[in-house]
């Protein structure tokens, strides 16, 4: 199982909303670099990411993440 962002809909917002990564990350407490590598699919990485996200844009996690098989 692998978890990824709908990163479409997550830049949509952001552009909508006038936020960037970094003010995305200050806002939720976690690191730039790891909101970024989410957004690029590296990796949804720590457990902070999504939450952080999810608050900065007023999404709920279902909205946001794909499970893959």
């Amino acid at each position: 199982m692998k978890l990824k962002l709908d990163t479409r809909k997550i830049y949509l917002a952001m552009a909508e909303k006038g936020l960037t990564v970094t003010e995305i990350a200050r806002q939720g407490g976690v690191s730039q670099q790891a909101v970024s590598n989410a957004l690029n699919g590296n990796r949804v990485g720590k457990v902070k990411v999504v939450p952080a996200i999810c608050q900065a844009l007023g999404f709920s996690a279902k909205e946001i993440v794909i499970i893959e098989d």
